[in-house]
Order: structure tokens, then sequence, then C-alpha cells
């Protein structure tokens, strides 16, 4: 089965795709379009770092208390899903003004810098359905694989070479990979390494070996179900 984990970066997506459980033969893709990048490289299953179904209120999505209870001290990667009232917001300001009447919070403006990709990621399910598309998230695959949370940041040469040596430990080859990318590519060593961990989930979910967050997940007023695969 052709699977993948897959990360976005400004401007598109990036893809470490896997045959057969094969991670040292893993090979890279990328697109400036999700649902090309699933077609255009033929992936069965993909697991992506983006939210996949949105609460309607007034509670939030179960998804992120369940997902940050497996990373103790590590609970701010976690970010909070806007409501989908807010998805509909031509501001900033205007998203937390529905994100508080609806969920009585606001939310940061990481995830509005994403919102974009949020609505993309949810047009492609709809197109290719949830059992070809499910939500994953790089922090809590490391947790489930490790044992417990990578505290250090990736951004720092301490998380970084970590979850280098982590991915290298299961069999994926990062400067293979890297070598296929043109010299000016926009994704960072950090996307390249978070789509690596969701593959070994999506290989995870193949198997039937994988864990989600929360263990029975709700759907949202659409029919979404809201779960983090790890």
């Amino acid at each position: 089965m052709r699977i993948a984990g897959v990360d976005g970066y400004n401007g598109g997506w990036i893809a470490v795709i896997v045959d057969s459980s094969d991670f040292p033969d893993a090979s890279v893709a990328w697109s400036e379009d999700l649902k090309e990048l699933f077609t255009n490289n033929s992936i069965e299953l993909g697991v992506v770092d983006i939210p996949i179904g949105l609460t309607s209120g007034p509670a939030d999505r179960n998804v992120e208390q369940a997902a940050r209870a497996v990373l103790p001290k590590k609970a701010s990667s976690v970010f909070n899903t806007p409501c989908r009232q807010a998805m509909c917001a031509a501001s900033y300001e205007d998203a937390c003004v529905e994100n508080q009447t609806t969920l009585r919070k606001r939310f940061s403006k990481q995830t509005w810098a994403i919102m974009p990709k949020i609505k993309e990621a949810e047009i492609v399910v709809r197109a290719l359905g949830q059992d070809r598309v499910k939500e994953g998230h790089p922090e809590v695959s490391f947790a489930i694989l490790k044992g417990q949370p990578i505290y250090a940041s990736k951004k720092s040469v301490k998380g970084l070479l970590t979850r280098i040596g982590i991915i290298s430990r299961i069999g994926f080859d990062l400067l293979r990979l890297s070598e296929h990318l043109p010299d000016n590519h926009p994704a960072k060593p950090d996307d390249l390494i978070d789509a690596a961990i969701l593959a070994w989930t999506a290989n995870r979910v193949t198997n039937n070996q994988h864990k989600s967050f929360p263990e029975a997940p709700e759907k949202d007023a659409t029919g979404l179900e809201m779960a983090i695969f790890a």
C-alpha cells in the first residue's frame, strides 16, 4: 500500500511517501495543491498535520485535550483549533470574535495563518474521504514512538538532531530524501522530519497498530470524524 506523511509549508505541502512499509526506500514529493499531491503520487492513505473536522460549539473539539494528555509539559505544541464559524471571517480579529462568541476563547495568530490550509484540507477530505486522509500531529507521533515527548524545540539544535536520530533509527534516510529537493525549496528541515514521522504513523494505521486521540472519536456537525492518529 502506498502511504504518506504530509506536512504543510509556506506555499505548499511536502510528503514522505512509503510503499509496502519500506522506510529506507521512501520518496519525497511536494505540491502547491494538496489534492494534486495525493492524486499525482497515487497516495492511498495520507496522514496530514492539519486539523480535520471543526466544532460548531458550544464545546471545543475533544481532540486537543486528548493529544495534550500524552504531551505533559509540552501542551503548547497543540494549538487550539478554531470553530467552524471562524473559518468564514475576513480578518484575524473577526475570526477571534466568532471564536470568542462560540467557544469563549480566542486563538493564536499561528492558527489564523494556517486557516487557508485547514480549508483546503477539508475540501480534499470531502473529495477523497477520511479513509484516505487522516489528521496527525508530529509531536504526538514522536511521543508515542519514543515513549515520552521530545521536550527540546524542533527549531533548536538538540531538538532537530534528536528527531533526526529517531527518524533514522526507524529506517528513513533523510539525507537521501533531501537530495531530491531543489536547492531553493522553501520547505524547512523540520517539515521533512514531520512528514517522515507522519509516514510512520500512516504505516501504523494501515497495519491497525495506531492509536487515536481521543479513543472514541466524535463527528462534527458536517459528519467529519475528529481525531489525531499516531
